[in-house]
């Protein structure tokens, strides 16, 4: 029998244990079935996140005197529209982060780092303090306390981390693939999350390799791309096939002249180093909280609720809330044509209030107020634009400096970049909106060597302790 045959009797022997592995087996159907349910799981914890948030919303403008208690016409009266909601957002704060140590600790923070942790540690006891039903429990109901409270987080990052759990979670069940137990469910599972969040699929999938599992693996390739697009089908199916998450923005930058092509040198720089900047404070003061927390465990919460609460006094509310609504209302314009104008100190100060809220380790994610504060910059620098680099459309440097903003922050240009486009439906724009996202990447990292995930999910395992002695892994209440 020559070479050639038996290669070929080889493959064949190969390809029926394939098929009777993978096809004609119960356990394979079992795998497959055990998958799509976490898949469909985690868009259904999107969906009720994007509930939540939008529930949370009408509450906390109750509390401020903005709109009637489920409907009816009674409001909070006169100045208890201030009182109230500064009470509310202190005091849930401290309920918050003590529900956290106590009993869901490794929920803390965006969950993002806790996803990015867990690829970074062998399977064992260890993962377990990352992903579990207990921290996906915990995720979802923390998360849904901090969006009724007035916290400024977004909803993406308890997506992921939920997302993850969920995905590693089978595994526990019936036997996976080495290399999908190892790495492929849990990218799955956290690159489905982002894109059940914002429908924005595509955005998930690059997420998933290239901030989560900061490579292209081509083997878990096909698990990702499965797992994202059955949580994103769910979301589609419950909200529509024409959902977008801001909105349809129809621009053009085809008939750009050179000079106007400036503009992406100039907003990249601008938001990367803003956003570089912001990260780099994030890092700073996580690691400030956490020696606070030794410290007191009580005044240490209130000091940080107190913080968001007198921010929401100085800005009349506007910094209450993951910023959403102010972003969509600034790009997106309302039944009249008119957008809303944000005051020139938006920005800054619900940069400061997802600054906060991001160092006290409570449950909640920083894409849409980092997007929010990118919106608000952009609408304050369109004057200064459109003097130095004239006859751009003003939707497209709000875009740029959303996406050089978000890009300065998290580092991850190719995301920001696509996710903006998914989520605007503004596909003649994926050109500049790509190469501001670059800009803003290398200007960010100029000042944040190490991307705020990847820095705070190093963190989180700086505080993890194996004892070899009795098996148990303790995690430490400070990491963040």
């Amino acid at each position: 029998m020559s070479n050639l045959q038996q290669d070929i009797k080889l493959e064949t022997r190969e390809t029926a244990r394939l098929w009777r592995r993978e096809v004609f087996c119960w356990r394979a159907w079992g795998r497959h079935g055990l998958f799509v349910v976490a898949a469909v799981l985690t868009g259904l914890v999107a969906w009720y996140f994007q509930q939540a948030e939008v529930w949370g919303r009408d509450w906390f403008m109750f509390l401020q005197g903005e709109g009637g208690l489920f409907g009816s016409e009674w409001r909070m009266p006169g100045v208890l529209g201030i009182i109230v909601p500064m009470l509310v957002v202190t005091g849930s704060m401290l309920l918050i982060m003590q529900l956290r140590d106590r009993f869901f600790p490794g929920t803390e923070g965006t969950g993002i780092p806790q996803a990015i942790a867990a690829l970074k540690t062998p399977e064992g006891p260890m993962r377990s303090m990352m992903l579990s039903w207990r921290i996906a429990f915990g995720k979802i109901i923390l998360l849904t306390l901090g969006l009724f409270s007035g916290m400024t987080i977004g909803r993406e990052g308890p997506s992921v981390h939920v997302g993850a759990c969920l995905m590693y979670l089978i595994t526990k069940i019936t036997h996976f693939p080495a290399h999908l137990v190892r790495r492929g469910l849990i990218l799955g599972g956290g690159g489905a999350g982002i894109a059940a969040a914002f429908n924005a699929p595509i955005a998930g999938i690059i997420f998933a390799f290239e901030e989560i599992g900061r490579s292209f693996e081509k083997n878990n390739a096909g698990t990702i791309i499965r797992t994202v697009i059955i949580a994103s089908v769910v979301v589609v199916l419950l909200l529509g096939k024409d959902y977008l998450f801001y909105g349809k923005v129809d621009i053009d930058a085809g008939d750009w002249t050179m000079l106007q092509w400036c503009s992406v040198l100039f907003i990249g720089i601008i938001g990367g180093f803003l956003g570089g900047f912001f990260s780099q404070c994030v890092v700073k003061g996580t690691r400030v909280v956490g020696c606070c927390m030794k410290w007191n465990i009580w005044i240490t919460p209130l000091v940080i609720g107190g913080s968001l609460a007198l921010l929401g006094l100085v800005s009349g509310g506007e910094t209450y809330g993951s910023g959403f609504p102010q972003a969509q209302a600034i790009l997106i314009p309302d039944a009249d044509g008119n957008t809303w104008t944000a005051p020139w100190h938006y920005a800054p100060l619900k940069a400061c209030a997802s600054f906060f809220s991001l160092i006290s380790g409570i449950p909640g994610g920083l894409f849409d107020p980092s997007l929010s504060v990118g919106a608000g910059l952009g609408q304050t620098c369109v004057p200064l634009v459109d003097m130095l680099l004239p006859g751009i459309a003003p939707e497209a440097v709000i875009m740029m400096f959303m996406v050089a903003y978000f890009t300065g922050v998290v580092q991850s240009p190719l995301t920001c970049g696509v996710i903006m486009i998914e989520m605007t439906g503004a596909r003649h724009m994926t050109i500049p909106l790509i190469l501001t996202a670059v800009v803003a990447y290398e200007c960010s990292r100029l000042i944040c060597r190490t991307a705020i995930y990847e820095a705070l999910a190093d963190l989180f395992l700086g505080h993890v302790e194996h004892r070899d002695a009795s098996g148990d892994v303790v995690v430490q209440q400070v990491a963040k």
